[in-house]
Parts: structure tokens; sequence; C-alpha cells
């Protein structure tokens, strides 16, 4: 996955799925910080992160591999390993 380094005025959400119909934003190593703004010496927080935007359908796969990956370690919690 290709992340990208963005900026925003507002704290963004680690998954965005809804902003877009097409897009799914996923968000990591969001950071506040705050700067200075030159022409009016005042100073505001700024977001700075890792972005990567991916189809929802591509998002629909992760997450299917997550419950899959997760079925299968509840899986061998609940009922063990072959055992010979």
């Amino acid at each position: 996955m290709n992340y990208y380094k963005a900026i925003s005025n507002d704290r963004p959400q680690t998954v965005d799925n809804l902003s877009s119909l097409t897009t799914v934003y996923l968000r990591k190593n969001i950071q506040a910080v705050e700067v200075e703004d030159i022409e009016t010496g005042n100073t505001r927080i700024e977001y700075h992160y890792d972005e990567a935007a991916i189809s929802k359908d591509e998002y629909i796969d992760i997450l299917r591999a997550q419950i899959e990956d997760n079925e299968a370690v509840l899986a061998e919690t609940l009922f063990g390993g072959d055992e010979e």
C-alpha cells in the first residue's frame, strides 16, 4: 500500500469510508503539530499523517481476509491444533 504525507486542520479519522462513494482513505502516524501563522503570529494545530487511498472493493477484500484470519485464530484457540 502506498502512503503519502498529508496535512489537515481537522483531526482525521483513521479509516474514512464515508466521504467518497468509491474510495476508502487509510491514515496512520497521525500527529498534532502546533504551527504559527506567519501573517498573524497566532498558533494553531495542524494534523500531519500518512494517508493511502484504496477502492472500496479493495477495502472489503482486506476486511474479509482479516475476518478469515480471526476465525482461524479463534478456532485454534477453542479447538487446538492437530494432536497425534
